[in-house]
């Protein structure tokens, strides 16, 4: 069984370099072992990730961004106008944040172990055009209810999306490449909040077109949007890399030897009750399941009522959406430069910890300053540094340390089913009577930000101790680990990313 050492290791033991006219590509047939052995010119490898990079990174950043867009938009809708037109109850918004999330939560793992059965360029375009059709009739909403049901509906869709596209990536990318690729989608969600402010800017400007009010706009041009690409993108989307076009024959033998180079990692053996039932009983899933709800009550709290607690120190709500750019585009060049820095040196936990402080700092000032626009404008800027690193690395670092495909499909659903109940808090920390300084909301965030860091210490303790044993075995205990069949990320040759 092949050694996983990541990005410390090189690719695989053979042959010399060679110049890709001597190579004699029917020497390797299809026996993983035999493939293994080749070893690939980098700049071949480098080639062929700018390919992969060039056709799958716009795709999954543009359904990213639609859908943190079209998820985040009732902000955008509530300072324009959305909650006083509809009757809003009290902390109404906080209910219909919140209530996404419910159905998001229960149909995220189901969709990741069901992906690749159902096929990915049918199942991602199909809920595409759905939530972009109920985002347009959000637009034409009468009631508190309907926004409430149009809520529900998109959460339901929207999980079939965000940890299906980071499982999607997985099958194209060997795992010490995913830190900068699980980048693309945070750098959309980041970019989102740029874009969303500013064409919300734009759309509450139409107020009273045709006598429809600005918010109304909001929902059904993004919706109308929205099912555009999903027709589009279904001609972008090839199941697994054997079907993209994109690649020519060289670079699909050399995708070959990548995949069985890491043939454990990636192994497919069909839907497997066997390989949940491993996901269902590791503990680390759960641990980092529960990581990722307190990194993600703080991800969706600002993501949704940033533009909300901004227009609560004085802006207008025209302003409000406009100040909200600059916050999330250095929240996105921080990521950027994290994922670089992740992937050249192979760190994780060393990266976030430093980043986290920030955040922490950024919750700080917002809760004990009480006056100062500038101060708590500093404060949102300091915790959108380390928020979105955080969430993206750690989805990352899951993903890179579950081997086999169905129990990494698993354990990424599971991860993603707990993390987002943190959405639920979220909506509900954050109170229209808590306004102008939402204290609530705040110092709940920070209460879940350190306990969140504080668990990743954990795990990081946890993988690092599972490898020590490893380097420890005697080779009886190894003989006797492969007389019982172990495979995957439980096996002695596997190490985990730090």
């Amino acid at each position: 069984m092949s050694d996983y050492n990541g990005a410390e290791k090189t690719l695989a033991q053979g042959p010399p370099f060679v110049d890709q006219s001597e190579v004699n590509e029917a020497a390797y047939d299809d026996s993983g072992d035999n493939l293994a052995d080749y070893k690939i010119d980098p700049a071949e490898t480098r080639k062929l990730l700018r390919n992969l990079d060039f056709h799958i990174a716009p795709v999954v950043m543009i359904l990213y961004l639609i859908a943190f867009l079209d998820r985040a938009n009732i902000g955008n809708a509530a300072v324009g106008g959305m909650t006083k037109d509809l009757h809003f109850p009290a902390n109404g918004l906080s209910l219909a944040t919140s209530i996404f999330y419910v159905t998001y939560v229960l149909f995220e793992t189901p969709a990741t172990v069901l992906l690749r059965t159902l096929r990915p360029s049918r199942l991602i375009p199909i809920v595409i055009v759905v939530w972009g059709a109920t985002v347009l009739g959000n637009g034409f909403a009468k009631s508190y209810g309907t926004v409430i049901a149009c809520r529900l509906l998109l959460g339901m869709c929207e999980a079939a999306l965000s940890p299906c596209l980071f499982l999607y990536m997985t099958t194209f990318y060997q795992r010490c490449e995913l830190g900068l690729r699980m980048c693309y989608l945070f750098i959309a969600s980041a970019i989102s909040g740029v874009v969303g402010g500013l064409i919300a800017t734009g759309f509450l400007k139409m107020n009273g077109l045709h006598g429809i009010a600005g918010w109304r706009w909001l929902f059904i041009i993004e919706g109308a949007l929205t099912i555009g690409v999903g027709f589009i993108v279904a001609f972008f989307i090839p199941d697994k890399y054997e079907d993209a076009r994109y690649l020519d024959e060289r670079q699909m033998f050399l995708m070959k030897v990548r995949e069985a180079q890491e043939a454990a990692y990636s192994q497919d053996t069909g839907f497997s009750w066997i390989e949940i039932r491993k996901a269902l009983t590791d503990p680390v899933v759960y641990l980092s399941g529960f990581i990722q709800m307190c990194f993600d009550v703080c991800l969706y709290g600002f993501a949704t009522f940033l533009v909300v607690i901004i227009k609560e120190l004085g802006f207008s709500a025209v302003s409000s959406q406009a100040i909200t750019a600059p916050v999330y585009f250095v929240a996105a060049v921080v990521y950027l430069f994290g994922a670089l820095v992740s992937d050249r040196y192979s760190i994780r936990y060393w990266l976030i910890m430093p980043l986290g402080i920030f955040t922490t700092a950024g919750y700080v000032i917002l809760i004990s300053v009480s006056h100062g626009v500038g101060a708590r404008l500093a404060g949102c800027f300091l915790a959108g540094m380390g928020i979105y690193i955080a969430v993206g690395l750690h989805i990352t670092w899951l993903g890179q340390n579950i081997a086999g495909y169905r129990k990494r499909s698993t354990s990424v659903g599971l991860q993603q089913t707990f993390g987002n109940i943190g959405g639920i808090i979220a909506g509900q920390i954050y109170r229209s009577n808590n306004a102008p300084r939402y204290l609530l909301g705040h110092s709940a965030s920070l209460a879940f930000w350190i306990v969140g860091l504080l668990c990743l210490t954990l795990e990081w303790y946890i993988w690092r101790s599972r490898n020590a044993r490893r380097e420890a075995m005697t080779q009886e205990e190894k003989d006797t680990m492969d007389q019982q069949g172990v495979t995957g990320d439980h096996h002695y040759s596997f190490r985990y990313l730090l």
